[in-house]
């Protein structure tokens, strides 16, 4: 099994969950900006904010339930995956606010060194560029490592500091997790220069837009899930999920 065939069999997934997925998706995107706008200000409040991480979370465990559900029982039923939602969304929320403190860890020893060793530099912009390269290295190592953390909480019901160990494990050395990431690294890559040639496109109306931008988040994040689930579940070393699409 290759990135691009992984990729490919990703595609088929997703056609198969298309409906269920957008309505998670537009969901996902229409909530925190109803919670703005009903806020009132310029300025959210805190907790305008947290209802904003709040909703994406469970928006976001929602669509990682609904696509392992499909993965292993061929289930698409929105019920039955609200259900393992209602289950896992506290679980998972906590693992990634362990996975997040890990990665606030990493920064400051990170901070310290880049601060030393750019102290003698003059020029501003060589010395930002290699302060952010060296705290940017520890913290992509972690993200890289301990991405699937969630996956091993929803699907396995492991704690956060087993799920991270699990995730850790599973990616180390493992070249079609490393491919496959970088194959949607590209992908996104091409999805960023979209938006930005969107926003260079001077006489297009801002309405229009942002319409547009909203639509291409809509379809393009659930693939993402998707894609990153078909890693997850094609490299685990166990034999519980079925890995038949």
């Amino acid at each position: 099994m290759t990135a691009i065939e992984v990729f490919k069999q990703s595609l088929t997934f997703y056609t198969r969950l298309f409906n269920k997925l957008i309505w998670l998706s537009v969901a996902s995107s229409i909530a925190p900006l109803l919670v703005l706008s009903s806020s009132g200000s310029e300025q959210p409040s805190g907790l305008a904010l947290f209802v904003i991480a709040a909703t994406s979370m469970f928006f976001s465990v929602f669509m990682m339930a609904l696509i392992h559900q499909f993965s292993v029982h061929q289930d698409d039923s929105l019920n039955e995956a609200f259900s393992l939602t209602l289950q896992k969304v506290l679980p998972v929320t906590l693992t990634g606010i362990v996975f997040g403190l890990l990665i606030m860890l990493a920064i400051l020893p990170a901070a310290t060194v880049a601060t030393i060793l750019s102290a003698g530099i003059e020029n501003e912009i060589l010395k930002n560029l290699l302060v952010g390269i060296i705290i940017a290295i520890p913290i992509a190592l972690i993200m890289y490592r301990c991405f699937f953390a969630a996956y091993f909480t929803l699907v396995d019901g492991l704690n956060p500091i087993e799920a991270l160990k699990a995730s850790n494990k599973q990616v180390k050395g493992n070249q079609l997790i490393f491919r496959g990431f970088m194959l949607l690294s590209v992908v996104t890559a091409v999805y960023m220069l979209i938006i930005i040639v969107l926003n260079k496109m001077i006489a297009l109306n801002p309405m229009a837009l942002s319409v547009m931008e909203f639509v291409l988040n809509v379809i393009v994040m659930p693939f993402f899930s998707v894609f990153i689930y078909r890693l997850f579940a094609l490299t685990k070393s166990s034999n519980t999920i079925d890995e038949e699409v």
